[in-house]
């Protein structure tokens, strides 16, 4: 996932340890029209947390891995 900086910064005030570049991977559990919930370990336990799309430069998902939610055309 890219982060734009206003996104880096989001993230870090939720208590997630990120690296120093915008790139970094994370587990995405769903997305919908709002943004992406994303499951992030923290130091108490599992948290899952929306990401606005605002916040989001792109996504690379390996093949294989993305589910369709949803109806199929």
């Amino acid at each position: 996932m890219y982060l734009t900086d206003d996104g880096k910064a989001v993230l870090e005030l939720a208590s997630v340890k990120l690296p120093d570049s915008n790139l970094f991977s994370v587990l995405i559990e769903e997305s919908e029209d709002l943004g992406l919930w994303l499951r992030l370990p923290r130091k108490d336990q599992i948290h899952l947390f929306l990401l606005r799309w605002e916040y989001i430069l792109g996504i690379d998902l390996p093949s294989g891995l993305a589910k369709v939610v949803g109806l199929k055309g």
